[in-house]
């Protein structure tokens, strides 16, 4: 059972970081590192895989890292408890203060595993529950809802990405009484360093853009059939998508776009995501499944109207026709219309971008994260 939260330490904290993916990183945990570093503090990341580019991010914070052989998917309990001994065997070596698991089976596994080592403190973060929100079959990556159950009731504190999810496990009787929660907008952003980028000339044509893993529960393929659908009748329009190719069992690799090149310009991984922001008018993100859209965020900060679905954690970021619209998932038609809608009423862009970047303002500033995740760390100045 947990135990209420200690007062806060004085003094170096020792934090492990505990991801399922090297995404989980770059993408919300990465801000929380090199801001304990520069406290002070150490922080170690334990994941499946590092590429070169990850080592060399953390090298450049001063973070340590263990990298934890990727498991086989599915919920063999051989698997499992192998994957939970490993983490263990970190964390007994390392003698953390703290433990931060970060998302499905990775939070799982470190709930078990600080616990097994004698951990004084674990926090759990949910990125995003399982797509049919455990009402359906679940993909081979995903996770019972006993599974977060039992990993919750060992949690000193859960951070989630959006209220629905948090609504949901206190449905179902998944969310401990006795810990507390707190709900954050993912990463947040830095508006000082995601300024606000000038909408580009419309005398060329709209240009849509999306930033995201090449993955079907990204909505990629519904992206680029919407492209196809609104493109043969207005062929000035581009279409832009940046992503790296997706891994498991619904990731996917260029190949997949073959059929949609004549519609959509796919610009490989996001190496300049402001840049490409900056050449674009509208920002679309069809996702099947989020716990907060860290690229929405980002796009809403550089002042693009949003088109994103109507699921958890995206329709957070949308104020319904003031900074841009929602759609249902893996509707292609629907999609379609909105990205059509636009291209009617491009004199409506630019009160919608600027709606877009206060909604930013008003709702993921960084300091909205930093401040909540520091403290359930156990983190004071």
């Amino acid at each position: 059972m947990a135990m209420p939260a200690p007062v806060p330490a004085i003094g170096v904290r020792r934090v492990a970081i505990i991801a399922g993916s090297p995404d989980t990183l770059r993408g919300f945990d990465e801000p929380i590192i090199k801001e304990l570093i520069s406290r002070r503090h150490r922080a170690l990341v334990i994941a499946p895989e590092l590429s070169n580019a990850d080592i060399a991010a953390l090298e450049e914070t001063g973070a340590e890292r263990a990298v934890v052989g990727p498991q086989t998917h599915g919920l063999r309990l051989f698997s499992d408890w192998k994957a939970i001994g490993a983490i263990k065997a970190v964390l007994a070596d390392w003698e953390p203060h703290v433990v931060l698991g970060c998302g499905g089976r990775a939070m799982v596994y470190s709930a078990l595993a600080a616990k097994s080592a004698g951990v004084e403190r674990v926090v759990l973060q949910i990125d995003a529950l399982p797509e049919h929100r455990f009402a359906g079959q679940l993909a081979s990556d995903e996770m019972p809802a006993w599974r977060y159950g039992q990993a919750l009731r060992i949690a000193d504190e859960i951070i989630l990405h959006n209220k629905d999810d948090l609504a949901l496990l206190q449905r179902l009787g998944l969310m401990p009484a006795n810990v507390p929660a707190i709900v954050v907008p993912g990463a947040g952003v830095d508006l000082v360093q995601h300024a606000v980028l000038p909408l580009p000339p419309l005398a060329q044509g709209l240009v849509f853009a999306m930033i995201a893993p090449l993955d079907k529960r990204k909505g990629v393929i519904e992206y680029c059939e919407a492209a196809a659908r609104v493109h043969a009748h207005a062929p000035n329009t581009r279409f832009l998508l940046a992503g790296a190719p997706g891994d498991g069992p619904t990731g996917l690799d260029a190949t997949a776009l073959a059929d949609y090149r004549a519609h959509v310009e796919y610009l490989g991984p996001p190496e300049d995501a402001r840049g490409l922001l900056a050449a674009s008018h509208i920002f679309v993100y069809p996702s099947h499944i989020e716990g907060m859209p860290q690229p929405v965020l980002e796009a809403m900060a550089a002042g693009r109207p949003i088109i994103t679905t109507d699921i958890a954690g995206c329709r957070e970021t949308v104020d319904v026709r003031v900074n841009g619209c929602l759609v249902p998932p893996r509707n292609v038609e629907a999609l379609a219309e909105e990205m059509e809608s636009f291209l009617k009423r491009p004199d409506l862009i630019a009160p919608i971008a600027r709606a877009s970047r206060a909604k930013a303002e008003r709702f993921c500033g960084v300091d909205a994260v930093r401040g909540p995740m520091l403290a359930a760390l156990g983190i004071i100045d």
